[in-house]
């Protein structure tokens, strides 16, 4: 187990905050390409500041993952090239933009640009390591006011939604269900995200007792980008659910449930909250052992209907 926080600095704040969203995009595509996925291998969250300070941490769950973050405080951001227009950073741009109740105003689009390479160059510090941050020396105003955000409010976001439900069955079913399909939900949405600038705003479960259904939301700016294609999205997402149910991954997601402890290691294993809260229960390390079975698996799998939505569009995965 591996445990790491670094730490950047850049005085426009939404500028900064686009590069939290590049730099975890980067990452996180990184690993899913090398088959590594959120809650079996990793965790891994940005945050920023007012200030500007960004804030990266994470944790590798097994040996894999700490090779391939060995180097992370060195690893630079998808910028895209001047060919493709930067695409990486204006889909981080609508990113934040859709994150933000109010809209971004960009001043220098080149400014921007050439700010991000800047600061792409330095490398990460660790937290150990930091005496200050920032540093009391006043920044370029020029540099500040590069992107910010105005005073109207961005009320044309939209919402996109992932459901995945399922019915009439026994509560060990709906238990097991509640930590398969946010694994689901988180890798179908890093994907979604990706690829579609969309930002993971919520995720929720809904239980009235005969059906339950996950929803996780994606909230879209339809400022700063083009219509979004709901078979495209569909297409993407039925492929990575493809990818993410096959017997190996599914045999690690048993073994993730199946090895956790409480009481020795209790960041790498399900979050006793969520199906208390979802369905009126604690499970315990014996009961994720005793119900994470391949055929339980194979149960919900075959019960489990996908859909998604977007305005007045659904699509049945």
């Amino acid at each position: 187990m591996k445990y790491f926080t670094i730490v950047k600095y850049h005085p426009c704040v939404q500028l900064a905050h686009a590069y939290e969203h590049l730099f975890v995009s980067t990452i996180t595509e990184y690993l899913y390409q090398h088959n590594r996925y959120k809650l079996l291998d990793y965790s891994l969250n940005g945050e920023t500041y007012e200030s500007g300070i960004i804030v990266i941490n994470g944790e590798c769950y097994n040996n894999k993952s700490e090779k391939l973050l060995n180097n992370i405080a060195t690893m630079k951001a998808d910028l895209g090239s001047e060919k493709s227009g930067y695409l990486p950073v204006a889909q981080a741009i609508s990113q934040i933009g859709a994150e933000e109740p109010n809209m971004l105003y960009i001043g220098n689009p080149e400014g921007v640009i050439k700010e991000l390479k800047k600061l792409n160059t330095k490398s990460w510090k660790n937290i150990d390591s930091v005496s200050l941050l920032p540093d009391t020396k006043a920044a370029n105003e020029d540099i500040v006011d590069l992107i910010y955000p105005t005073n109207q409010l961005s009320n044309i976001n939209s919402s996109l939604e992932l459901n995945i439900e399922i019915k009439d069955q026994p509560l060990q079913i709906c238990a097991l269900w509640c930590e398969l399909v946010r694994f689901i939900g988180l890798s179908v949405g890093q994907r979604i995200c990706h690829n579609f600038s969309t930002y993971f705003s919520s995720e929720h479960i809904n239980n009235d007792d005969t059906t339950m259904t996950y929803t996780a939301t994606f909230s879209v700016n339809r400022h700063s980008q083009s219509e979004i294609n709901l078979e495209e999205v569909a297409l993407l997402s039925r492929k990575t659910i493809n990818e993410i149910i096959t017997p190996n991954v599914l045999m690690r997601f048993s073994a993730y449930l199946s090895s956790a402890s409480y009481s020795h290691n209790p960041h790498f294993a399900p979050d006793i909250s969520y199906t208390a809260q979802n369905l009126g229960v604690l499970i315990g390390s014996q009961g994720w052992r005793n119900i994470a079975t391949s055929d339980n698996m194979k149960k919900i799998l075959q019960a489990v209907s996908y859909s998604l939505h977007y305005g007045s569009s659904s699509i049945d995965l």
